[in-house]
């Protein structure tokens, strides 16, 4: 008798890989708690991300969204497809840096961060260099709005049942002076890279560790009954400061995020980790959901990692056609949502691959 003869199938490579198809292998278990059809679930983070909200309003379930545009901006026909990938008017949060002093900024934990340039005669926020596609009319309209969406981001962390947070990458670009981390390195997306300001850190695991701990305490702070999602992004990485070739870089990111998370998650009985980045990326899954550049995710691979989303943390409530949940925010108007941008979900990191004469 030894005690691995006590363990179930699940945890023997051969029954539980080898011996499977890969659609009908279950990587998550009974998960520590499930989710209730109406409820108000907040995503964030990085560009795979934006596929949970998709797929939520597929099943008839709606996201929970803080932050809606304005009735003067649909009045005027302004462009507002920035508001519909995620909970708030954040775009892109990439790393757990980033997400850390976005939630301290909206707890009133530490003061907003301005860091705005001017560009083509618009005023575009570097925290959200494509999140507000058109920028502003001026420094004024900038920062008023900031302001606004640091609260509309408190509102979803005391009013959402659970918080999804997706993590991409561990290498980031901060301000030497003022501290805060960007979403990309300024100079990408928009603005001007000034190496006295802008400086790169690859975040290590302890350094994700304590984020994921104090995001988890703002979270806690805001909503003591709130619920944390964590996954792992499957999309590698576009381009790397690190050194080293990219598929390395990658693969040390990656790395560092899930061993993050594999240390956290058991610490918290509100905190579950799921397992998207093993779906598409795992060498058992043979390759087979990533498009011909090896890095974007197929619509079919897309579909696979939300279909084990919802089965395992809604079960036959978030089954597809039921009818459709009540909206999780108070009624307003909504734009149209355009499919096809969010199916190719964007990314402000794709800036980091400027053309280059090939070698």
């Amino acid at each position: 008798m030894h005690p691995y003869q006590q363990q179930p199938d699940r945890a023997f490579w051969r029954r539980a890989v080898s011996d499977t198809a890969w659609r009908d292998i279950d990587l998550v278990g009974t998960p520590k708690f499930r989710l209730a059809r109406d409820a108000s679930v907040a995503t964030a983070g990085s560009c795979f991300a934006q596929h949970i909200t998709r797929h939520m309003r597929k099943r008839g379930l709606q996201p929970f969204v803080a932050e809606q545009a304005h009735p003067l901006q649909l009045a005027a026909g302004r462009d507002v497809k920035d508001y519909d990938s995620f909970s708030a008017r954040y775009g892109n949060v990439y790393s757990s840096r980033q997400m850390v002093e976005l939630l301290e900024q909206a707890l009133g934990e530490r003061p907003p961060i301005d860091d705005y340039v001017e560009q083509d005669g618009r005023v575009y926020d570097l925290l959200r260099p494509n999140a507000v596609a058109d920028g502003f009319d001026n420094l004024a309209h900038a920062r008023a709005d900031r302001r606004y969406h640091l609260g509309r981001v408190r509102h979803m962390l005391q009013a959402c049942d659970v918080f999804v947070f997706t993590l991409g990458l561990t290498e980031t670009w901060f301000h030497a002076e003022a501290g805060h981390t960007y979403p990309v390195c300024p100079g990408t997306a928009k603005g001007d890279w000034d190496p006295a300001l802008h400086k790169f850190r690859n975040l290590t695991h302890a350094d994700v560790l304590a984020d994921l701990r104090r995001l988890r305490a703002l979270q806690l702070q805001a909503n003591p009954a709130g619920r944390l999602i964590l996954t792992v992004s499957p999309v590698p990485l576009v381009a790397t400061h690190a050194g080293q070739h990219v598929l390395l870089a990658s693969s040390h990111s990656k790395a560092t995020l899930r061993s993050a998370c594999g240390e956290f998650v058991p610490e918290d009985d509100g905190v579950l980790y799921f397992p998207s980045f093993e779906i598409v990326s795992h060498v058992a899954s043979f390759g087979q959901y990533l498009q011909g550049d090896l890095r974007e995710v197929t619509e079919r691979g897309v579909s696979h990692v939300m279909g084990c989303f919802f089965d395992a943390l809604y079960g036959e409530a978030a089954a597809p056609g039921a009818a459709p949940a009540p909206e999780a925010v108070a009624p307003a108007a909504a734009p149209a949502i355009d499919v096809a941008r969010l199916l190719n979900a964007e990314c402000e990191e794709l800036f980091n691959d400027v053309a280059a004469p090939r070698r």
